[in-house]
């Protein structure tokens, strides 16, 4: 296939998803709640509802989206990177997914990242063999990334295909 089919491609789209579930772009947002909101803290091991509570107008919130994305509650085996959860994904799980954050303060140019990402990864993937050659470890600070992870790209003969 040429790197236009990849860039269109269910796998590929598969894939994007599955890394920004991995590795967010953002590690958090902090939101000025606007109103009272009224809600039930729920225990994530009994997945039972606990007492109400009031979020109060003017408090700051804050959503941290590595903790979401990676939640077992959300996503089975949370730590392995698997594009197939993507095929036939439930509500919960795509309600997990936000890499870009969500509602009015949505990044404007997600669709801009989504196209450039499929287009970058299916031209990587079309002109090179990929292998990990050394696995690192994560890190955690700031950033939640690999250290010491090295991959090597072998170019593909096209005169081969």
């Amino acid at each position: 296939p040429n790197v236009d089919d990849w860039a269109n491609s269910d796998c590929i789209q598969n894939i994007v998803r599955e890394g920004l579930r991995k590795h967010s772009l953002i590690s958090h947002v902090l939101r000025v709640v606007d109103r009272d909101i009224h809600t039930k803290s729920t225990e994530m091991s009994t997945k039972k509802a606990s007492a109400d509570f009031i979020i109060p107008k003017g408090s700051t919130v804050v959503v941290c989206f590595p903790s979401i994305q990676c939640s077992p509650e959300y996503y089975k085996n949370p730590d392995t990177f698997d594009p197939s959860r993507w095929v036939n994904p439930s509500k919960e799980t795509m309600d997990a997914f936000m890499p870009f954050s969500l509602g009015r303060r949505t990044c404007i140019g997600q669709r801009l990242a989504y196209s450039n990402m499929h287009t970058v990864i299916a031209r990587l993937a079309a002109e090179y063999n990929w292998e990990i050659e050394v696995e690192g470890n994560v890190c955690v600070g700031l950033s939640i990334h690999q250290k010491g992870t090295r991959f090597v790209a072998k170019k593909i003969d096209s005169q081969l295909n």
